[in-house]
């Protein structure tokens, strides 16, 4: 059955599905209410077309930009409506754009009559923290649709962090730090201010390292381990960052 035929179908109450009300569509099962939106998909589907359409010299102006918007606005939203139903997806769905209370924004195609322009660093640089948080779970999107998984990875890392991280934002260009470069730089005091730590801070970066050495360098992993047991014990004896912190500072 295709959309022209759907958007012919009287409504199960015997008008037309642009008359549908509120109370008419919560009573109807899944199937009807797929139609609806089906129908209503296609009826502003060709209100936008005839709105960007150019006229000719003499004719009525078109649309303005703010009519056109509203007109894409309802035809994005009786669209998911429909998804939502067609795939039975975990979604609760809605008559009108009013109602709809669970809908994950994403960046339209097109504003008005132009397609949304791609994002520039200069454009990026200039977005809030959420729409550049935005931007990365849209660019994630988009990249894993394209087939592009490596990439779409990436951004969805980037995206991540900031979501679990309010004091990290990357740049436009993302960054390519390590999940322990990252942890060390956002996540943990910075080692240079190891003087300025507390024994708490010592503990967590020693047990930290040791941890983190164990396969790679045996020898730095019993460095940490020793600094970490002393810490932990409450040992009267110095600790220090780095091996060559502690060659330094014996020989003062």
């Amino acid at each position: 059955m295709t959309w022209f035929t759907v958007l012919k179908m009287p409504n199960p109450f015997g008008g037309n599905w642009q008359t549908l009300t509120s109370s008419e569509y919560y009573t109807m099962d899944d199937n009807n209410k797929e139609n609806y939106h089906k129908a209503m998909t296609t009826f502003y589907n060709k209100q936008v077309k005839r709105a960007v359409t150019p006229r000719k010299a003499g004719q009525a102006p078109p649309a303005t930009d703010d009519q056109i918007r509203g007109l894409r606005e309802l035809f994005r939203f009786h669209s998911r409506q429909e998804q939502r139903l067609k795939h039975k997806r975990n979604k609760e769905n809605y008559f009108s754009l009013d109602e709809e209370q669970n809908r994950q924004m994403k960046k339209p195609t097109y504003d008005a009559v132009e397609r949304m322009p791609h994002t520039t660093k200069e454009m990026y640089d200039n977005y809030t923290r959420e729409n550049k948080m935005r931007y990365w779970g849209r660019l994630a999107m988009q990249l894993k649709e394209y087939g592009k998984a490596d990439a779409s990875k990436f951004a969805s890392k980037m995206y991540k962090r900031m979501v679990l991280n309010p004091n990290y934002t990357p740049p436009f260009e993302g960054d390519e730090l390590s999940v322990h470069e990252y942890s060390d730089k956002y996540l943990h005091p910075d080692v240079s201010e190891y003087v300025n730590f507390t024994n708490e801070e010592k503990e967590k970066y020693h047990n930290r390292m040791r941890q983190r050495n164990k396969e790679s360098n045996l020898e730095l992993s019993r460095f940490h381990a020793k600094m970490y047991t002393r810490l932990l014990r409450n040992l009267n004896l110095p600790t220090y960052p780095t091996p060559e912190a502690q060659r330094e500072a014996e020989e003062e």
